[in-house]
């Protein structure tokens, strides 16, 4: 992405394109008339009167979204908006509306078909059927992203594209249209565009017939056997507010437990098959459990948890260095443990 670029994302669903779509620069042919505002929701607070009492009870209070809204301008003066030749590339195999090859052979070939207003008015349409958002809307867990590069980092926000207005103006005719349209987001933290990785477990008692050579092997062993036991990793989360993990646990493995050391801990009351996983995904947009078996089918276990372990919601990792620390039974003495790996993004205040 280029420095103060926006780019908007989500996958397809149900044969329905989904969207990669870059915005905000003269580059782009769709710039921002003035600077986004982002705008934070006032918290929802739950102060209380004190009967026969001045002041109030002081309640919890709860953080509301973010939303950002944008006056873009479609210029199409020079050249077309919407740059696919032959055909839309949403319209091939895994092709997604806004996702095109830039190259200045295409750009020449489509400035011969069309006007500036039919470009303008092609370039509209497009940026219309991505806030349209038809892949994701229909379903509650389907999210799209919204990037921004401001100082040399990206960070983004996950939710969906709502508000859109065409606002009319006499430069239609000649290439220009003017577009207000708004991002609600579903929090208000700034993720790091890069996810977070860390890998736990536990080969101890699985003895593997190799000797140098063999083949199939080579000579090196497997990475996840040349350090055999790694039931404790440290998570360090470096941003600047709480942020929700997904825990991928793979067996086989009898009632896995993964401790974030000082904060809480997750247990499984569940029997977990060799092929077989389960994902905890704790993120605001998705809080399920889910078993995927070895025929890839999948189904929700998240009755599973054990009345120790907390909420979805409140799976939340501060910002510092924390402890994971896998525990499970064994099925099998000799045969493999379970690999877990967390997954987590940096959560900061602002872009």
């Amino acid at each position: 992405m280029r420095n103060g670029e926006w780019y908007l994302g989500y996958y397809s669903y149900n044969h329905l394109p989904g969207a990669a779509l870059h915005f905000g620069t003269q580059a782009s042919g769709m710039y921002c008339l003035s600077e986004p505002e982002v705008k934070i929701a006032e918290p929802e607070v739950g102060d209380q009167a004190l009967p026969g009492e001045d002041g109030n009870r002081l309640g919890r209070d709860y953080q509301r979204p973010a939303t950002v809204t944008f006056e873009l301008g479609v210029d199409a003066v020079d050249a077309p908006v919407d740059r696919h030749y032959p055909v839309p590339y949403w319209m091939l195999k895994d092709g997604r509306i806004g996702d095109w090859v830039d190259s200045e052979l295409y750009l020449e070939k489509l400035k011969k078909k069309g006007t500036p207003a039919q470009w303008a008015q092609e370039g509209v349409s497009m940026l219309r059927q991505v806030w349209r958002a038809d892949a994701i809307r229909m379903r509650p867990t389907r999210v799209a992203w919204l990037l921004h590069k401001s100082g040399g980092r990206t960070r983004r926000l996950f939710g969906r594209p709502r508000k859109f207005d065409v606002v009319h103006s006499k430069l239609a005719s000649r290439g220009y249209i003017p577009v207000i349209c708004e991002f609600q987001a579903i929090d208000d933290r700034f993720y790091d565009d890069e996810e977070q990785v860390q890998d736990m477990w536990d080969m101890s008692g699985y003895h593997v017939p190799w000797r140098p050579g063999r083949p199939g092997w080579g000579d090196a062993l497997p990475p996840w056997l040349t350090d055999p036991v790694r039931k404790t990793v440290p998570i360090r989360h470096a941003g600047r507010i709480a942020t929700q993990p997904v825990i991928v646990i793979k067996g086989p493995c009898k009632a896995p437990r993964i401790e974030f050391q000082n904060l809480w801990a997750v247990r499984l009351n569940l029997t977990i098959r060799e092929g077989e996983s389960v994902e905890i995904d704790a993120r605001p947009f998705s809080r399920t459990v889910l078993l995927t078996r070895r025929d890839g089918s999948q189904t929700s276990v998240a009755d599973k948890l054990t009345r120790s372990s907390p909420r979805l919601a409140d799976m939340t990792i501060p910002p510092g260095i924390w402890g994971a620390h896998l525990r499970y039974t064994r099925l099998d003495k000799r045969g493999p443990g379970p690999t877990v790996q967390i997954r987590w993004r940096n959560a900061h205040t602002w872009w």
